[in-house]
């Protein structure tokens, strides 16, 4: 009966609308999820170097702006992307920026975080990356 047989054009349009929307996402998702992940992997890595830096390096003040320079753009580039926001990574290395940003804003450059505070900061920048490690 028709009622229950799908039209051969319904299905042939299906086919084109399925074709021309979900394959060419893919190869984007697939690059913006490997950039996703390098970028994030680059600002792990330089909130551990920066964060440990003896307060009396001469190279601390510089660091510090690097890593702020950093943390904003990969927060700008990244907050607004839904698809992202449920990510454990994310939110973890969101949540270790927001820290050590305030600390920076609040102290200064060249002032130590207290070890508490990095310790908290470590911890959710591991948790990020293990997290990113697994595609979360």
């Amino acid at each position: 009966t028709p009622s229950t047989t799908t039209h051969p054009r319904r299905r042939e349009l299906l086919s084109i609308i399925t074709t021309t929307w979900l394959l060419p996402l893919s190869p984007a998702l697939a690059s913006s999820d490997e950039e996703y992940v390098k970028e994030t992997e680059e600002v792990i890595n330089k909130v551990r170097t920066t964060i440990v830096m003896d307060k009396n390096d001469p190279n601390v003040a510089t660091a510090v702006a690097e890593l702020r320079e950093t943390s904003n753009s990969w927060v700008a580039k990244y907050r607004r992307e839904k698809a992202l926001l449920g990510r454990a990574s994310f939110r973890d290395i969101y949540s270790a920026l927001n820290a050590v940003s305030g600390h920076y804003i609040s102290f200064g450059p060249t002032a130590p975080i207290p070890a508490k505070r990095r310790a908290r900061i470590l911890e959710e920048v591991d948790t990020a990356e293990k997290a990113l490690l697994r595609g979360r």
